[in-house]
């Protein structure tokens, strides 16, 4: 069925490909259309630097012939060549381990697409960047403000030869800002992040927290190596929860790289943790009533108290595993596969205030943003990184910049028997996660001293 959410312009036929795959002999097809315009105004070294539009339509075809996947993608508007490429590259392709989404309805009533952002004027994006540029610049001399204003307009098809055919729209506001300063013996680069499919970004709060890190940041104070409490920002906290992710991830589950894949039922961690991924979200940045396989999406929880409840899957990785799809499969770009991703991943937050997290602490560490601290083998659960942006927190007050600091966790540990608190506060990270700040104890601080 076709979902009445929206529908995509129509630069391909999907049906007309889906014929043409049945007289190649293909046992199977799908076809993913979609078509996003968007708009970013950017701000470099306190000016405007570009404005534009750009739109693309892309239509990717997958197929099954003679028991071998066969994948092509193509952006010339109305081309069914690229069935037949698709053919074609199913004579070397992978077996088929997988049948495509058979017709299933979907939900109709998710919130994800809002007027005011789809016809938000360039005027008033150039209005927003220019302000806050010009807010941060003024800072004091020296400083170079950045900005980018953005926003997407896009919609999504997916028809299968299984009777599948469900289409949808959406829209995206994202906002970055940031101010840097370079001294001789000094560099500080403070920025932020906001992200939301509606027209309700908080500007002047966004300006505000890039102000108040700047601020934090212009005074270096020593810090001894040792273990301390550590408030991680929702932008480092995404560092920590990438972990566990990739641990739930359906692919690390079948190829065995998963130390969970025979632990579910099993209490990993304290109480308080709960992850969730909803795509039912109302105005969650990736809201959507199905995944880029046409299979219908719900809220399912990976986490509950502690405990693992469910992995994450693609039709792939479901057949793998004897299981339906979670409704999980999606493409990091439109010309690439589908391969199993979280949706509005979330980790469900406490009820103290951020202000109280710091308060409570004598000696400790904020933590805005780690640097390198994504490399290393994620399912060990180990994270190690530079603090690019770090405050020492003293008696419940900031004191000032870290530098040339690095910290260690071992994030499975640490949620199992060292997180004392949750911020009731949740913003969405650039990895998309929904995170609130993160209170650890015993985090292992070096310094180079």
């Amino acid at each position: 069925m076709k979902s009445p959410a929206g529908k995509v312009q129509s630069t391909f036929d999907p049906e007309v490909l889906l014929e043409k795959a049945s007289k190649l002999n293909c046992s199977q097809a799908e076809v993913y259309q979609t078509v996003a315009a968007s708009t970013p105004v950017n701000y470099d070294n306190n000016r405007l630097k570009s404005m534009e539009t750009a739109q693309t339509a892309v239509v990717a075809v997958r197929v099954i012939k003679d028991g071998r996947l066969g994948f092509a993608t193509s952006t010339r508007p109305g081309d069914t060549e690229v069935v037949d490429m698709a053919a074609r590259a199913a004579e070397f392709g992978p077996d088929a381990d997988l049948d495509f989404a058979p017709g299933s309805p979907v939900r109709d009533d998710l919130e994800g697409y809002d007027e005011g952002a789809a016809s938000w004027p360039q005027e008033e994006m150039l209005a927003a960047g220019g302000e806050m540029v010009e807010t941060l610049a003024a800072m004091e001399d020296g400083v170079l403000a950045s900005a980018t204003v953005e926003k997407v307009i896009g919609s999504y098809r997916v028809t299968t030869s299984g009777g599948q055919d469900v289409s949808n729209r959406a829209t995206g506001a994202v906002v970055f800002g940031g101010a840097e300063l370079v001294e001789p013996d000094n560099m500080i680069h403070a920025f932020g992040f906001r992200a939301s499919r509606r027209l309700d970004i908080d500007f002047r709060g966004l300006t505000d927290h890039i102000v108040w890190l700047y601020r934090n940041a212009r005074r270096n104070v020593p810090m001894r190596g040792g273990s301390y409490q550590v408030i991680f920002s929702p932008m480092a906290g995404m560092d920590l929860i990438s972990p566990m992710a990739a641990c739930l991830d359906g692919k690390a589950v079948v190829k065995g790289e998963s130390p969970w894949k025979d632990r579910v039922g099993d209490k990993l961690f304290s109480d308080e943790v709960a992850l969730i991924d909803d795509p039912t979200l109302p105005w969650g940045i990736r809201t959507t009533p199905f995944d880029d396989e046409g299979v219908p999406t719900q809220k399912r929880a990976l986490i509950e108290n502690g405990v693992l409840k469910d992995f994450y899957l693609d039709l792939r990785t479901a057949k793998a595993l004897g299981r339906a799809s979670t409704g999980n499969g999606f493409r990091p770009n439109p010309q690439a596969m589908p391969a199993p991703r979280t949706s509005n991943l979330t980790l469900v937050p406490g009820a103290a205030p951020l202000s109280d997290l710091i308060a409570g602490i004598k000696e400790g560490l904020y933590v805005e943003r780690l640097m390198g601290a994504w490399a290393g083998n994620p399912y060990a659960g180990q994270v190690s990184g530079n603090i690019h942006i770090g405050f020492r927190i003293e008696n419940g007050e900031m004191t000032g910049r870290v530098k040339d600091c690095m910290l260690s966790v071992s994030v499975f540990d640490a949620f199992r028997d060292h997180l004392l608190a949750l911020s009731r506060e949740v913003e969405v990270s650039m990895a998309m996660y929904r995170l609130p700040y993160i209170l650890l104890d015993k985090v292992s601080v070096s310094t180079k001293a």
